[in-house]
């Protein structure tokens, strides 16, 4: 897979787990459990995309 179409999943993986948490916090609550897991494995995802946009450098 190309470096662009690598940043490309990961982004779309980014938007999927986003609009997971969203839905999450909405049924469960903001503090619950899933929400915060779904939180964490966002913050992952985001840090992932950082850290290869900032190798590119």
């Amino acid at each position: 897979m190309s470096y662009e179409g690598y940043v490309d999943q990961l982004l779309l993986l980014i938007k999927e787990k986003r609009d997971t948490m969203i839905a999450v916090a909405n049924k469960t609550g903001y503090i619950s459990e899933q929400t915060v897991k779904c939180s964490q494995d966002l913050d992952k995802l985001i840090y992932k995309y950082q850290e290869i946009i900032y190798e590119k450098k």
